[in-house]
C-alpha cells in the first residue's frame, strides 16, 4: 500500500496554501496556520517542509517581484499541485477513518 499519509506540518501547509490561494507565500502561511491552529511556528521548520512538499511534487513555487514597501524583493508564491491535492485527500480520508466512532472514546473518562 502507498504511504497516503502527510506529516502534521505537511498537512497544515497543504490546506494553508489551498486557503490562500494566490497569496501563499512563506510568511501568510505561517501567519494562517498560526491563526487558525493558535499554535507557534518555527519559521525554519516551516520553510524546510516548504521545501520537501516542494521536492515531491506536492506544491510549486513561483516567483513575483516584490513591491515597492517590501523593497522590491521578491518572494515565493506556492499553489498545491493535483498530486499534492490527491495526497492532502487521500491523508484525510486515512485520519477520519480512524477517527470514525471515537467519539464515545473521547468523552470517557476513564484511563488517563
Amino acid at each position: 500500500m502507498p504511504r497516503t499519509s502527510l506529516g502534521e506540518l505537511e498537512h497544515l501547509i497543504l490546506v494553508a496554501i489551498l486557503r490562500l490561494d494566490d497569496r501563499a507565500y512563506g510568511a501568510a502561511v505561517i501567519a494562517e496556520i498560526e491563526q487558525q491552529t493558535g499554535r507557534d511556528l518555527s519559521h525554519a521548520a516551516t520553510y524546510l517542509a516548504l521545501q520537501r512538499l516542494t521536492a515531491k511534487g506536492l506544491i510549486t513555487a513561483r516567483t513575483t517581484f516584490g513591491a515597492t514597501e517590501r523593497g522590491g524583493r521578491a518572494r515565493h508564491v506556492f499553489a498545491v499541485t493535483r498530486k499534492g491535492r490527491e495526497r492532502l485527500r487521500d491523508s484525510a480520508a486515512a485520519i477520519f477513518t480512524l477517527w470514525k466512532g471515537l467519539d464515545p472514546a473521547l468523552r470517557s473518562r476513564g484511563r488517563s
